[in-house]
C-alpha cells in the first residue's frame, strides 16, 4: 500500500489566496480600463436611478465619462430634466457639455452635516425653466422624504457658465422673464472673476429690465454670516422707472446683506411704491440719490437727496418687515428744504400711478382717479415731518416755514397729526386721517369707502402779508408812479373746520362732506373795487379804475358754513364796510360740482347808477355764470337773508375763539342794525 503524502498547512491557504490575488488583480484591472474607459456602463443604471427617485423623466446622454480616481469626476455631454407632467415647460435643466468634480472628503462630511460642497462646475450651456403656478406647485418640486432636514445650498469652489438663461414665470410674485448668464469664478481664478446676469420681461404686469455684473455669484450664495461681500453694480428699468446700484452683496440665500448707493428716477414716486410693496403718493417726475444698508431683515435708508417736481427733500428711513403676520413698519424723519404745495396734486388724483396726466371724467374740475388707498394696508408707518419751506403759489407772498408734523399708518388708518404750519405772523394746526379699513375682496366694490376726517385751525395769519398783490396790478401801478397796492383783502384772519367724508377719490371725498367751517378777519380792509363790482355800482367802479383802488375798512368779514352730504351752505356769509353790507346766501354742491350762490349788497352811499338787483352765480365749476337776479326790489331779498343770518350768527358767536371781542361785537351790531333799519319798498 503506497504512503500518502500530507502537504503542509502553508500550502493549502495558498491556493485560495493566489485565487484571490488573481481576483484582486483583475479587480485592479477592470477598474483601471473602466476608469480608463470612463466607467460607461454606469450611464443606464444611473438614469433609470434618477428617473425612480426624481420622479422625472432624466437623460444622460454620450458622451459619458466618470472618473474615480482621487475624487468623483463627470463629464457628461447632455443632462436633460424634465419639468412635472403638470406644466408645459419643455424641460426643468437643458444643459450641454457638464464636468463635476466632487472629493471623497467632502461626499463624506456631506453625510454628517447634510452641507455639500463641490470642487467644480463647468458647463457650456444650460437652460432652466422656473415656473410656479398659483397654487404654490413648481417646476422645481421634487419628491422629499420629510423625515430629512432641508439641505442648504451647496457650496460651490469653482464655477464657470458660458451660457446660461432661464425662463422664470411666477404666479405668485407676478413675473415672467427671460434671464441670461454667465460666469467664471472660483478659487482657480481669482484675478479673472466676473459674473453677468441680465432679465427682461414683466414684473406685477408691468415691463421690467435689469443687468447685474459682479465679482463673482458664488461668494454671495454661500450662505455663510462670515463670507466677504462681493462688489456688485446694476440698474434695473421697471416701467417709467430706473434704479442704477452701485454697492456690495453677501449672504444671498441667508441674511441677504446689502450695502451700497442707489439713485432712482420714475415719473412718479408711486411706481417706486408699486415696485417695493410700500404705498408712495403719486407724485410729479423725481429723482432719489440714497445710501442702502441692509443687515439681516433691517433696512436703514439714508435719503441724502430726493427732488419730486420742484420740491427738494431728504429722509433717513428704517424698513422692519416684522413677523408673526404683522405688516411691515417703516420710521424715521422726512426733511425738506423746499416744498412746493402743488407737487402734491398728482396725490389728490390730478396724475395717474405711473405720472401721465388723469382728467376728471365729462365736463368735471375735481380730480375723480381713484386712489390707491388700500395699500395703506401694506405697511405700518411713523415719520416724523419738517419741512423748513412750504411754497404755496402765485397767490401767496409769504411760504409757510416751517410746517411741522407726524406720519402715521397703522392697520390701514393714515394719519397726519400734531401739524403744526406758521406764515405771516400766524399758525395753521390740526390733522388730517384716511381710514382705509380692511379693503373687500373686489378691490373695485363700490361698498368700499374709506372713512375721512380734516380738522384744522388757523389763527392770527396778517393777509396783507401773506397774500400775494397779482402782477398785473402791480404794473399798473408801476406805470402810474405809485407804489404797490395792497391786496384785495387785508386783516388778521382766524377760523377752524371740522370735516369728514368718506371716499376712494378726491371726487367723492368733497362729495360727501359733512361738518362746518368757520373763518373771520378781524381789523381788516377790502378793495373797494371788490366791493363796487359787487354792488354793480358802474359809476364808482369806474372811479376805482380812474382814480385808483382804495381800500375800504371791514367793520365784519364772517362765514359760518356748514356742509351736508357735501352742499356746502353759508349759514352766516356776510361782509360789512362803511359804504356797502355784502350778504351771501345759497350752496355749492361739491357732488355735482354747482354753484347756486346769491350775492346781495346794499351800498350805505348814494350812486345815480346803482344796480340794486343781487348777483346770481350758477352753472357748475367749469362755466361759472354770473348775472344779476331779475326781481324789481332787492330790499325785501336783502332782509330775509339778514333774518336767515341772525339765529345762526347768534349761535356761534358765543363758540369764537378770536383773540378780539371787537370782531364778534361789530358783527352782531353790523347785521342787527342792518335788519332794523329794512323796511319793505
Amino acid at each position: 500500500m503506497a504512503k500518502q503524502t500530507v502537504k503542509p498547512a502553508s500550502r493549502r491557504w495558498m491556493a485560495p489566496i493566489k485565487v484571490l490575488l488573481w481576483l484582486l488583480l483583475t479587480m485592479v484591472i477592470v477598474a483601471i480600463v473602466c476608469e480608463i474607459l470612463g466607467w460607461p456602463f454606469l450611464r443606464a443604471p444611473a438614469e433609470r436611478l434618477l428617473n425612480e427617485k426624481l420622479e422625472r423623466t432624466v437623460k444622460l446622454e454620450q458622451p459619458f465619462q466618470l472618473h474615480l480616481w482621487a475624487g468623483v469626476q463627470l463629464d457628461l455631454g447632455h443632462l436633460f430634466i424634465s419639468a412635472p407632467a403638470s406644466f408645459t415647460a419643455p424641460h426643468l435643466v437643458d444643459a450641454h457639455n457638464i464636468s463635476l468634480k466632487l472629493r471623497y472628503r467632502d461626499l463624506w462630511q456631506y453625510t454628517k452635516n447634510n452641507q455639500l460642497r463641490i470642487r467644480e462646475i463647468k458647463v457650456d450651456q444650460i437652460d432652466a425653466q422656473l415656473l410656479r403656478q398659483a397654487d404654490g406647485t413648481s417646476t422645481w418640486q421634487f419628491p422629499k422624504d420629510e423625515s430629512q432636514p432641508d439641505s442648504p445650498f451647496p457650496i460651490i469652489e469653482t464655477l464657470v457658465v458660458k451660457n446660461g438663461s432661464s425662463k422664470i414665470d411666477d404666479a405668485i410674485s407676478q413675473a415672467a422673464v427671460d434671464a441670461k448668464f454667465r460666469t467664471e469664478e472660483g478659487s482657480n481664478s481669482q484675478e479673472t472673476m466676473h459674473s453677468e446676469l441680465s432679465i427682461n420681461g414683466k414684473f406685477q404686469n408691468k415691463p421690467v429690465k435689469a443687468f447685474l455684473e459682479t465679482a463673482g455669484f458664488l461668494p454671495i450664495a454661500t450662505q455663510d454670516q462670515n463670507s466677504p461681500p462681493i462688489k456688485s453694480k446694476g440698474w434695473m428699468e421697471y416701467a417709467k422707472l430706473r434704479i442704477d446700484f452701485d454697492g456690495q452683496i453677501s449672504d444671498l440665500f441667508g441674511k441677504k446683506n446689502i450695502q451700497g448707493k442707489a439713485v432712482a428716477t420714475g415719473s412718479s414716486l408711486g411706481i417706486l411704491g408699486d415696485l417695493v410693496g410700500t404705498p408712495l403718493p403719486t407724485t410729479d417726475p423725481f429723482r432719489l440719490s440714497a445710501t442702502l444698508d441692509k443687515t439681516s431683515d433691517i433696512w436703514n435708508i439714508d435719503i441724502d437727496s430726493a427732488k419730486v417736481g420742484k420740491s427738494s427733500l431728504s429722509a433717513q428711513l428704517k424698513y422692519d418687515p416684522r413677523t408673526d403676520d404683522t405688516v411691515p413698519l417703516l420710521q424715521g424723519h422726512i426733511d425738506g428744504s423746499r416744498f412746493y404745495l402743488a407737487d402734491l396734486a398728482p396725490a389728490f388724483g390730478t396724475s395717474k400711478p405711473d405720472g401721465t396726466k388723469a382728467a376728471p371724467a365729462g365736463n368735471r374740475a375735481i380730480p375723480d382717479r381713484p386712489l390707491d388707498l388700500p395699500s395703506l394696508n401694506q405697511v405700518d408707518m411713523d415719520i416724523s415731518l419738517k419741512l423748513d419751506y412750504v411754497e404755496l403759489g402765485n397767490a401767496f407772498a409769504l411760504p409757510i416755514s416751517p410746517l411741522k408734523g407726524h406720519l402715521k399708518i397703522y392697520k390701514g388708518r393714515f394719519t397726519v397729526e400734531d401739524i403744526l404750519a406758521r406764515t405771516a405772523d400766524g399758525t395753521l394746526s390740526g390733522t388730517l386721517s384716511v381710514d382705509a379699513g380692511e379693503p373687500p375682496v373686489k378691490a373695485n366694490s363700490r361698498q368700499y369707502a374709506p372713512q375721512w376726517q380734516i380738522k384744522l385751525a388757523w389763527k392770527d395769519i396778517v393777509l396783507e402779508k401773506w397774500l400775494q398783490v397779482s402782477k398785473t396790478r402791480q404794473e399798473e401801478a408801476r406805470k402810474q408812479g405809485k407804489t404797490v397796492p395792497p391786496p384785495y383783502v387785508t386783516g388778521t384772519l382766524n377760523g377752524k373746520t371740522d370735516l369728514t367724508g368718506k371716499g376712494s377719490s378726491t371726487a367723492a371725498l368733497l362729495g360727501s362732506l359733512n361738518g362746518k367751517t368757520t373763518l373771520f378777519i378781524e381789523q381788516g380792509q377790502i378793495s373797494r373795487l371788490i366791493v363796487e363790482l359787487m354792488g354793480l355800482d358802474v359809476a364808482q367802479s369806474v372811479s376805482a379804475w380812474l382814480g385808483g383802488d382804495q381800500s375800504l375798512n371791514m367793520q365784519c368779514a364772517l362765514m359760518d358754513l356748514k356742509a351736508t352730504n357735501g352742499i356746502i351752505k353759508p349759514e352766516v356769509a356776510l361782509i360789512d364796510t362803511p359804504v356797502t353790507l355784502l350778504l351771501i346766501n345759497g350752496n355749492v354742491d361739491m357732488g355735482e360740482e354747482k354753484l347756486d350762490l346769491l350775492l346781495a349788497a346794499k351800498p350805505k352811499n348814494f350812486s345815480p347808477l346803482t344796480v340794486r338787483s343781487p348777483i346770481k352765480v350758477q352753472g357748475t365749476f367749469v362755466q361759472p355764470k354770473v348775472s344779476p337776479e331779475a326781481v324789481p326790489i332787492a330790499a325785501r331779498l336783502l332782509g330775509s337773508v339778514a333774518l336767515a343770518f341772525i339765529n345762526p350768527l347768534a349761535a356761534i358767536l358765543p363758540y369764537l375763539d378770536t383773540g378780539s371781542k371787537s370782531n364778534s361785537y361789530s358783527c352782531s351790531q353790523a347785521l342787527a342794525h342792518f335788519n332794523q333799519q329794512q323796511k319793505p319798498q
